[in-house]
């Protein structure tokens, strides 16, 4: 809501969100001039520019993180998801396998690991080293997890989300998961038209969500880039 009351429309919010990430990475790089050996402030100035679409140097940020933390590297997931968006998909699939020695039930982990070897050697290949996971009890993560290994369905992940009447908590953050999901899986089979659609909705209240909330976001908007830039068809 704005001072006068009003609700502020999605571009104005938007605009407040980038200049304060802005703000913020503007800061991190002053505090660093007298702390250049503070590795935290690598890790946050890098979060931050991914935040902004800023991969490339998102990327560097991280990398030097673990240049001065090497026992991070494998719990650092938030490094293979700029890899992804980089491009780097054969790093990003390192990174994942190395995150996976440490985080062993985790279905976003394998995801993510799919979406890498897809764009490397094709989504045969991915679903054929998907890795297996049993345990993630996130709703809807078992479906989200055997549509990927090509044994479930889109229908059946959107029936998991509303499955045993949950409260309006519970079922914002299933549909959002499911959303984001369902999303990057149409984006790996090619499908433009269902991955927008999906991302959209994801990105929609994606400041309940957390960090994969401003991936959503910045997912959405590195779409729409694409768009812009006629990279995709919209």
């Amino acid at each position: 809501m704005t001072a006068l009351g009003q609700a502020e429309n999605p571009a104005e919010a938007l605009t407040k969100v980038h200049h304060a990430h802005a703000k913020e990475e503007a800061n991190y790089t002053a505090t660093l001039k007298s702390e250049p050996n503070n590795a935290n402030l690598y890790q946050q100035r890098g979060v931050v520019r991914f935040f902004q679409l800023k991969f490339t140097k998102s990327l560097a940020d991280f990398d030097k993180f673990i240049e001065m933390t090497p026992s991070r590297e494998p719990y650092h997931w938030q490094r293979g998801l700029v890899h992804y968006y980089a491009g780097k998909y054969k790093d990003g699939r390192k990174q994942f396998e190395s995150h996976q020695t440490v985080n062993t039930q985790d279905v976003e982990n394998a995801v993510w690991h799919y979406l890498c070897v897809s764009k490397i050697d094709g989504v045969k290949a991915a679903e054929k080293l998907f890795i297996k996971i049993t345990s993630d009890r996130r709703v809807p993560l078992k479906e989200i997890h055997a549509l990927f290994a090509g044994k479930g369905s889109e229908r059946q992940v959107l029936d998991a989300i509303k499955a045993g009447g949950p409260g309006p908590a519970a079922l914002a953050r299933n549909q959002f998961y499911g959303h984001l999901y369902l999303g990057l899986y149409f984006e790996a089979q090619g499908n433009a038209i269902k991955t927008a659609e999906y991302i959209a909705k994801a990105a929609k209240g994606y400041e309940a969500h957390g960090y994969m909330g401003q991936v959503a976001r910045v997912h959405h908007e590195w779409l729409q880039q694409k768009v812009k830039n006629k990279e995709v068809k919209p």
